[in-house]
């Protein structure tokens, strides 16, 4: 029997201020993302009182009701409504956002910015990621060759969200900059197209107007399709200004084509490749010299870092790790440490608690974060009573502690329970062990902590939900 979500749909809309209050709507994993008109027209408590929302997140540029796994569901009973979608309607409203952004520091822009190009990616990057597990569980258990087609067909598609990942960033990060899509999409296309990965393969000098070209290819980058497209609107609203109305249709897009592309491939592409080869090296250096530290305290401050939404600016350089060497050792490992341990936290306040309902929820959403979602079980239990959070701070940095020690490195982007299968690599058994062994850890040390130091006592405690001085936003 499916589930009717239009009670809680009509509620969250009525409760944020009614859709006359409301720009658009988008979500990620587990949050409703919107844009409203007049965030104090939402009554927060009304919100939060509804049954099916776990908590409420306010932003500089968004207000975001957190629903956890069945968010989509809610999110589609809540278009049905007639608001807008954000994510596919280029007409909505923006006159509010940019009265928020002018508010925004700096670095509050970056992060909302990144956030907002790479949390669209998060399911094709999870598929891609989980193809690559079952291949390495299958080639580690001999269950097909490397030079099979079936495993070739399979290894076709958990690369093509990496490989073409500069596409994906041009398109999201068109929307966000507001840039034409398919001008963004062609000027990131040249970075990947044959003739020009041949050209740099043949190490033939490569120039336009003679001009030098830097030989660099652009699969699987980040940075360089980021800067472009964000360049690319400025270029857009210069090539605008100097164009007579009745040429317009053509000019437009034959000037910024015609300009972005010699930048992106002369100066941008480079730039952005050195910037992802840098933030490599920099995670290298502090993998090598620091690498248990690292670990520990990243792992430790994980749950603070999802709070703040600053766990998307972590995609980039872990994205950039991963293409420059194969392989992870600090962001990925800690986010693993940090999701199990908040899953085991709360499965141990569920045990402990005798409220039916709190028991149902600590279950449910002590499960999903092991599976890497880990917003219910944060703001649900965790963070909401606090002692199983420092429960699973303590197993984080336990866990963290000897993944670092014993330098565990993911070769697949996991970051829940499934990077189990993701250890199988270069450094063969014993990272294998060891992996193990810091998932088992994290599970149980959290676990025991959380256990001894919940009680029954459900009083809610206060949680500040507003956020003030970070200015960032939280999505998971």
């Amino acid at each position: 029997m499916t589930k009717d979500y239009s009670k809680l749909a009509s509620g969250i809309v009525a409760s944020v201020g009614g859709q006359e209050n409301i720009n658009s709507l988008v979500h990620c994993a587990t949050r409703l993302r919107f844009d409203l008109k007049d965030d104090k027209k939402a009554d927060q408590e009304a919100i939060e009182n509804l049954a099916g929302v776990v908590t409420v997140v306010e932003t500089p540029t968004q207000y975001q009701v957190v629903i956890g796994n069945e968010v989509e569901h809610v999110f589609n009973a809540i278009i049905k409504l007639g608001v807008t979608n954000g994510d596919f309607d280029a007409a909505a409203p923006t006159s509010t956002p940019d009265k928020k952004e002018n508010n925004q520091s700096i670095f509050g822009k970056i992060i909302d910015a990144i956030t907002a190009c790479m949390t669209p990616m998060i399911p094709a990057l999870t598929a891609a990621g989980m193809i690559k597990v079952i291949l390495s569980v299958a080639t580690t258990f001999k269950w097909m060759s490397t030079a099979a087609p079936t495993y070739r067909v399979l290894n076709i598609m958990g690369d093509s969200a990496f490989y073409f990942m500069p596409i994906l960033l041009a398109i999201n990060a068109a929307k966000r900059f507001k840039v034409n899509t398919s001008l963004a999409v062609i000027v990131a296309g040249i970075f990947l197209h044959p003739d020009f990965t041949a050209w740099v393969a043949s190490g033939k000098p490569i120039s336009f107007l003679s001009v030098p070209i830097a030989p660099d290819t652009y699969a699987a980058t980040v940075i360089p399709a980021l800067l472009m497209v964000w360049v690319m609107g400025y270029i857009e609203k210069g090539v605008d200004r100097i164009t007579p109305s009745s040429l317009k249709i053509i000019l437009n897009p034959t000037l910024v084509l015609l300009i972005s592309a010699p930048i992106a491939l002369i100066v941008i592409g480079p730039l952005g490749t050195y910037a992802g080869a840098g933030l490599a090296w920099i995670i290298n250096i502090l993998q090598g010299r620091l690498g248990f530290i690292m670990v520990t305290l990243l792992a430790a401050g994980m749950p603070f870092i999802v709070m703040t939404g600053m766990h998307h600016a972590l995609t980039p350089i872990f994205l950039s790790t991963f293409a420059a060497t194969g392989h992870e050792s600090l962001i990925l490992v800690a986010q693993v440490c940090s999701n199990l341990a908040q899953g085991a936290a709360a499965l141990a306040f569920g045990l402990k608690t005798k409220k039916p309902s709190l028991k149902s929820l600590a279950t449910s959403s002590g499960i999903s974060a092991i599976m890497g979602i880990t917003e219910p079980a944060m703001y649900g239990i965790n963070l909401k009573y606090k002692k199983p959070l420092i429960g699973a701070v303590i197993g984080a940095s336990v866990s963290g502690l000897y993944a670092g020690l014993m330098g565990v490195t993911l070769y697949v982007p996991q970051n829940s329970f499934m990077a189990i299968l993701g250890l199988n690599g270069a450094k063969g058994l014993p990272n294998v062990i060891n992996g193990v062994i810091m998932m088992i850890l994290s599970l149980t040390v959290s676990f025991v902590a959380s256990l001894i130091l919940s009680d029954d006592k459900t009083k809610k405690q206060p949680v500040a939900k507003k956020e003030t001085d970070l200015n960032v936003s939280a999505v998971n």
